[in-house]
Formats: C-alpha cells, structure tokens, sequence
C-alpha cells in the first residue's frame, strides 16, 4: 500500500482518522529528532527472519547496502523479495533479526523521520481519490514540512523538478484517477524522488511502464544513487538489473544465495539452479555487462526461403530470434530502441534490425521502412510485448497487411501490458477476427512457419 496518502491541505484538516479513510499510513509532523550523521553504510540487515501468519518467507537475511550503490534483488516468482522490501518499508514487521538504518534500529524512527529518509514505491499503489497529479507528488514533501506550515518554494520546485524528470508534468492537473496504470506509477516514481530520502525502494517499478519511459526513469533513478543515496530495487528482468545495478542480490526460498558485482553472481550454474533454464551468459554490446538469454534446443527442419519480420521489445523477443535463426529463416526484426535486449540479442545474430535511439520516438521515416518490411515477410510475428504510444507505430502499420500472415504470441491467461489506453488492443482484436493468427508459444508458431497454413485463432485475450 502507498506510504503517504493525503495533500498537505487535505492530511492538515483530517487528522488521524484519515488513515482509515485512504488505507495508508499518513506522516505524523511532530517534531523529529535531530538529523542523523550520514556514513557509507545506508542500511544493515542481520539475521533477519519475517513472514506471514506462523510461515516464515524470509530466512536468516543479511545484507549491507552502502551510500551511492543501486543495487538490483531478482529472484524466481516466490522468493521473498517482495517480502524484503514491505519489511524495510516497515509494511510488514520483522519477527527476528537486526535491521539498522544509518546506524540505528528501524523501528526506533518515528513516522515522519522514517518518511524522511526511506521512500517507497510498491508494486501497486491505490489512491481512490480524485486529487491531481501535482498534489500526489507533493505528497512525498510531507516528512520535511513542518507542522501547521504550507509548502515552500523550494518544495515546489523540487515537485517541478521531479514531475519534468519522470515525463508527467503534462498531466499535473489531472485527476490521479484518470490516468493509466503505466502513468500512475510514473507519478509514484515522482513523489519518492520528490520525497528526497536516504534510501529508495523500489518494487518492480517498471512492471507497468512502456519501454520508452522504462529506460528513461531507470537512468534517472541511476543518477540519483551517485550522491548520498542508495537505491534497492526488484527487477523481473534479469538484464535490465544487469545492466544498470551496480551489485545484484540473488534470492531463492526467502534466502539469499549470491551477492555481488553483475559479473561475478550470474553464473551459468546458480541461473540454472535458481530459474530452472539452461542459460547461455553473453556480455551486453553496449554496456559490457552479463547478458542472460535461454538457447532453445529445437529439432528442427531447414527453413527453406521463408521470410519473417518479428515484432518484438522488453526482451520478449530474444529466445525467439535464437530459435529462428538456428532454424534457418531469413528473419528481420525492429523497430526496437538501440538499448533493448531484443535490440542487443538481434545484433549478437547479425540480423538486420530497425533500430531508433534510445527514448525516442518512432520517426515517421522509421515507420515506413518498418511498413515496407512487413510487406515483404512472408509472415510476421509479434510477440505479447508492453505497448505504449512510443513503440505503438509497430502494431498500427500491421493494418496495412494481409493478417493471415500475421502471428501474434499471447500466451493463454497473459494480460497484454496496453499503455495506449486500449487502442493497441482494439487494433490486435480487429486483426484477429480478420484472420491473423493467435498462438501461445513456440511449438505452435514453428507449426505455422512450417507448414504455411494454419487454422486461424479468434481466442484473444479478453
């Protein structure tokens, strides 16, 4: 749940009974101690034991972070690491153990000190009330306003600041209800870098965001580790983590098993361990840290003249450009951004690729060279990627196709990540019912490319 939950007015006039109303815990302002001595060492975990009824998820953690570290926890869906973080974020209390925060126990801070130096982004955050985007990210300047007193100017150009920073300074007037789920969590990251503390955690929080602003927030959140900040963030993409933290924390079964440098943790035998795939470690072109993907072992016949243009980003796409190199089609793919994992795994394969820079838009030249490819495919694949306005281009010109040649990846039960507020999902629905193809993985995409034809699927996503 958020940690803040009321405008600087609105928590002023309402008082404590405001917490029931919002379901989170609001920041008391009385007055805090004096200011605590920063030292290099930001947070110290020792032993720590938390979990939920009488089942322990966490097993005997222990963890230092340093200032000016980001450092990236991935790990197997169930492994505590969302459990870690609620328990720093004091969400979930700690049933054994030491946590220190620069130097003193966690639970020694009151609120408004702890709101001071810990900021928290979880995996959702519900506000039901209709305050506007500007008075949200105000929110997180709550812990340094003094009691009874209303925002300064400085408080107001550090909101400014963090509204520019995270693209959401268009919508600053507009109700936080409104905006799509990718935004919302957009202003999240806004109200804890607004918020300015010590320590910033972060669960999952690109998990909503389209790649456009997935790259663009993680630089930001980057540079705000290199001054006398730390940043803990889970990641579900073990390349992304890779590539931007500077250490990576390994958990399995609420325990850690590897911590350390990128390089020096993702080994090929404690991934196949932890995740259970057969891993092949590459280094990443662009920033020279490990670069994860899975070789797909396929007996396969020889593609014999069959021309494929794959659609894909977010890493999505990486174990099929494997898979249909090895097969042997004449396999093209874009439009992708330079920094993306599919981008990178293309270029480790010499496939022909459209590629923009990183945060960009796509151009409109861009656009019809992807248009002209699609033409020339025998088949196009897209995969179940995260959409937004940016990379939207590479679904729309799709239209300009005969879409029985169109094969769209959606595996059953995936909720398609659509920032486009539906109309990427309008778009795949009418190619479907206009005879484009829908599979649920590899197997029955090798189908199709081998044998040309295939009966056609109406069964999207609802």
């Amino acid at each position: 749940m958020c940690r803040y939950g009321l405008p600087h007015l609105a928590w002023r006039s309402s008082g404590r009974h405001c917490n029931r109303i919002f379901r989170c815990t609001l920041l008391p302002h009385a007055d805090s101690k004096e200011v605590r001595p920063v030292n290099s060492e930001i947070l110290t975990v020792n032993n720590l034991h938390a979990g939920y009824d009488e089942h322990d998820v966490l097993k005997a953690i222990s963890l230092a972070i340093h200032e000016r570290s980001f450092v990236g926890i991935i790990g197997p869906n169930g492994s505590g690491k969302s459990t870690f973080m609620q328990v720093i974020a004091r969400s979930l209390p700690q049933r054994d153990g030491e946590i220190l925060l620069l130097g003193e126990s966690l639970t020694s801070y009151s609120f408004r000190e702890f709101g001071q130096q810990v900021g928290y982004v979880p995996q959702e955050c519900e506000i039901k009330f209709k305050y506007p985007v500007y008075e949200v990210v105000m929110m997180g300047r709550n812990p340094h306003i003094d009691r009874f007193c209303s925002p300064s100017a400085e408080d107001h150009e550090i909101v400014r600041k963090a509204l520019e920073q995270t693209g959401t300074m268009d919508f600053a007037d507009r109700p936080i209800t409104a905006l799509s789920g990718g935004e919302r969590q957009r202003v999240m990251i806004a109200r804890v870098l607004a918020q300015d503390p010590a320590l910033l955690l972060l669960d999952e929080p690109f998990a909503h965001i389209d790649i456009h602003h997935q790259y663009e927030l993680i630089r930001i959140i980057r540079e705000t580790s290199r001054g006398k900040r730390a940043v803990i963030g889970v990641f579900h993409d073990i390349n992304l983590a890779a590539a931007y933290c500077d250490e990576l924390v390994i958990m399995s079964d609420g325990k850690i098993r590897a911590c350390g440098k990128p390089d020096k943790v993702l080994t090929t035998g404690l991934i196949q361990e932890i995740f259970r795939i057969k891993p092949v470690i590459d280094v990443n072109p662009t920033t020279g840290t490990p670069f994860v993907y899975v070789e797909d072992e396929w007996n396969l016949p020889a593609a014999k003249n069959v021309n494929v243009h794959l659609i894909s980003g977010g890493g999505a796409g990486s174990h099929l450009i494997s898979l249909l190199v090895h097969a042997g089609y004449s396999l093209k793919c874009g439009v992708l951004s330079e920094n993306d994992s599919d981008c990178r795994m293309a270029r480790k394969y010499d496939v022909p690729t459209l590629i923009e820079p990183p945060f960009s838009l796509l151009s409109p030249e861009k656009e019809e060279k992807l248009k002209e490819q699609v033409l020339d495919a025998d088949f196009v694949i897209v995969t179940a990627m995260p959409i937004g306005w940016g990379n939207y281009p590479n679904i729309r010109v799709l239209e300009n196709i005969n879409p029985e040649k169109i094969i769209f990846i959606i595996p059953p039960g995936e909720v398609l990540a659509d920032f486009t507020s539906g109309v990427a999902t309008g778009t795949i629905k009418r190619l479907i019912t206009a005879g484009a193809h829908q599979v649920y993985g590899p197997a029955e995409l090798l189908e199709i490319l081998q044998s040309g034809t295939n009966q056609n699927s109406s069964d999207f996503i609802k």
